[in-house]
């Protein structure tokens, strides 16, 4: 679980979640998504939660569920990839 939270915090960006989140320290977001060394907090989960509800399946069981909102950073690139000009014309 802790390496898909690091994993989001990557996708989203530290300098976005200072922004959009109530934990406003863009470097601890950058430690979380960067630093192993150190243990995320339940605070660093449910203020990105709060936020960006839609990665909190992915975030505690590896699992997604487009149908009910619940995506990856993996399906986001991927769906982003689908809707470019010549997707899949290879």
């Amino acid at each position: 679980m802790e390496e898909r939270l690091r994993e989001v915090v990557r996708h989203i960006g530290p300098s976005t979640l200072a922004k959009k989140t109530a934990i406003d320290d863009r470097r601890r977001w950058q430690t979380v998504a960067t630093d192993i060394r150190t243990k995320t907090r339940v605070e660093d989960l449910a203020a990105l939660l709060s936020a960006y509800p839609e990665y909190e399946l992915y975030i505690m069981r590896g699992e997604i569920d487009p149908t009910r909102g619940q995506i990856s950073p993996t399906y986001v690139e991927a769906d982003v990839k689908l809707e470019e000009p010549k997707a899949g014309s290879r």
